[in-house]
């Protein structure tokens, strides 16, 4: 009896202890790291934008006096060196995206969207294009975010309605004042933040990396730009080398290549609407950079549209613990 317990005992499989696999861990902190990721990638993205906007109107309006075909080619021209190799490993996936997707990050990231933005920053302050741009971005993507099936809750309604009041408090009394120099302004700077809506849907619906969109983008940019340029007369060789130095490091190595790459990894770890959403943080950073860089101080009524955009933003893309941790 006791040799057949023995033997039983012996062909009883091994007790497995409880262990901690990958599998098995909770996989609540992966999500929250890759928002984490994402919002940070966004605020890195506002801040540079932010401080462009400042920078390209010191470019356009300043003693250096470039055109906006100047700020354009200084800004596309390194990244689309520097990223050639990533764009020609990319190709065979960029053939099988959409054209007209394509057309799209082209339009809204690349020189058409400098050369409007830039046209409208000779109009209008640096606090009021950070008010107007990036601010009224995540308002067109919202919309053609809804359009393509997505639900906005209570929450993000609000932040949105926030940030659109913004918008309204900066571009209305020159609305109501018949669309002067400002207006004109205005409504140039409102037409780039539409095609920068399209650079932001495209991007998330295209399917493609950050450096490949960057690559793309620039290289397209800088093979529009070159011969319109060059028969338009080049302004660059007339303009002092500081300036010249200082917009070609800030908007080539920054706006060009850092912000576009941080801003494709933010909308695809939160989406296109939220990660757009940060661009209403883009007119206070324009603010003090447009007070440091050209001495503008803004009056009460941008500042009241900095501070409501803000609110904006953290209502957008606030989600409780419990939802974050699901998402």
């Amino acid at each position: 009896m006791a040799g057949l317990m023995r033997r039983a005992a012996a062909a009883r499989p091994p007790r497995e202890e409880p262990s901690m696999s990958i599998a098995s861990r909770p996989a609540t902190s992966c999500p929250s790291r890759g928002a984490g990721l994402g919002i940070a990638a966004a605020l890195l993205a506002a801040v540079v934008w932010g401080g462009a906007l400042a920078m390209t109107r010191l470019g356009v309006a300043g003693p250096g006096r470039l055109g906006p075909a100047d700020i354009a080619l200084l800004r596309f021209t390194a990244p689309a060196l520097l990223l050639l190799p990533v764009l020609l490993r990319a190709l065979p996936r960029l053939r099988q995206v959409s054209p007209w997707l394509l057309a799209a990050l082209l339009a809204g990231g690349g020189a058409p969207f400098v050369l409007v933005a830039g046209a409208g920053l000779r109009h209008a302050g640096a606090a009021e294009a950070g008010a107007l741009l990036p601010g009224t971005v995540p308002l067109c993507v919202a919309v053609v975010s809804v359009l393509f099936g997505e639900r906005l809750g209570l929450r993000r309604l609000a932040g949105l309605a926030l940030i659109a009041a913004a918008v309204l408090a900066v571009a209305g009394p020159s609305a109501l004042d018949g669309f002067a120099e400002a207006g004109t302004g205005h409504m140039l700077l409102l037409a780039a933040a539409l095609l920068a809506s399209l650079y932001t849907v495209g991007l998330r619906r295209a399917g493609i990396g950050a450096w490949e969109a960057a690559a793309f983008v620039s290289a397209g940019s800088v093979l529009a730009l070159v011969p319109l340029y060059l028969l338009a007369g080049p302004a660059l060789p007339a303009a002092p080398w500081d300036m010249l130095a200082l917009q070609a490091l800030f908007q080539g190595g920054a706006s060009g290549l850092l912000a576009p790459v941080a801003f494709a990894l933010a909308v695809t770890r939160l989406g296109a609407a939220r990660a757009a959403a940060f661009g209403g943080l883009s007119p206070g950073i324009a603010a003090l950079f447009g007070f440091a860089l050209l001495g503008e101080t803004p009056a009460l009524l941008p500042v009241v549209a900095v501070l409501a955009a803000g609110l904006g933003v953290a209502l957008v893309n606030w989600q409780p613990r419990a939802a974050a941790a699901t998402t």
